[in-house]
């Protein structure tokens, strides 16, 4: 082990720089949060690291994608690939696995099956409750992250974390997820069709954005990687949900317990397989989740 990792060792020894050296993590969503998350994984000294993002690089990502140069062809640069370039130009060593695809896909879930731990920095409502089933099927550490921005006078913003690190709750249960907004995106393709021929198409569907700064993003990667990496090196377990209400300069710990006998923690959780998860790769929902 070179001297690289001195500093870091420090903090936690050298056991725990072997263990991150090791780990296996996936990166479902390399935007706004997911560079951020990128970066610091690489720097962290992770051993592998796998990155699912379907899109491109848009000119609207500029102001907060972390490694998105000036210079990038838009169209035409994979947000895998400005993943993939950060950890090369941080590390080399570092394995990398590409996944230019849907999570909804088989290659995207082989790539979380595989993993020791997973960090979901999705848009997506239908994209997370996918994301939190797949993981609690096969046990494994799943990191939701998610920042917002809530337009007013003066402005709300922040974000948050969830880890659902053994199976003591989840999104799902702990009702962070909207289960409408999911459900809706998981429609298959027939019944989508059916009722935008009803209703007309949802305003999230027009691609209608909030704002969103690099900074605020930032608080939340590094909140979320900082838990990672205490529980990976045993320094101490995650904190399981973390609430950062930037607008009021605080960090807090929301109370209340799950819901009881919940489905994805009580149910499914390591029934791997035989949970069925890819049925929704069947259902083609892939398409409409990002």
């Amino acid at each position: 082990m070179t001297n690289r990792f001195d500093r870091s060792i420090r903090f936690f020894g050298k056991a725990g720089q072997e263990i991150l050296s090791a780990c296996r993590v996936a990166i479902v969503g390399v935007g706004g949060l997911g560079t951020h998350v990128v970066q610091q994984l690489a720097y962290l000294g992770v051993g592998e690291i796998s990155l699912v993002d379907s899109e491109e690089l848009d000119e609207s990502n500029l102001n907060r994608y972390i490694g998105a140069r000036h210079d990038d062809p838009i169209p035409g640069t994979p947000k895998v690939n400005i993943g993939a370039r950060i950890i090369e130009g941080v590390d080399p060593v570092i394995r990398v696995k590409k996944i230019q695809n849907s999570l909804v896909s088989q290659e995207a879930y082989e790539a979380v099956i595989g993993s020791d731990c997973v960090f979901g920095c999705l848009d997506s409502e239908g994209a997370r409750l996918v994301l939190n089933e797949l993981c609690s099927t096969y046990a494994r550490p799943y990191i939701d992250l998610a920042s917002d921005i809530l337009p007013g006078n003066p402005p709300s913003y922040g974000g948050r974390v969830f880890i659902n690190w053994n199976g003591e709750g989840c999104i799902f249960c702990f009702g962070i997820l909207d289960r409408d907004e999911a459900q809706r995106e998981l429609e298959d393709p027939e019944a989508r069709k059916n009722r935008e021929a009803i209703y007309g198409i949802d305003r999230a569907e027009l691609n209608e954005i909030g704002p969103s700064v690099v900074s605020i993003n930032g608080v939340v990667a590094s909140l979320g990687v900082t838990e990672f990496m205490l529980g990976v090196t045993g320094i101490r377990s995650p904190k399981q949900y973390l609430m950062y209400r930037g607008h009021m300069g605080r960090l807090t710990e929301p109370d209340g317990p799950p819901a009881p006998d919940c489905y994805y923690c009580k149910g499914i959780r390591g029934l791997g397989s035989a949970a069925d998860v890819e049925k929704y790769i069947r259902a083609g929902v892939g398409h409409y989740l990002r």
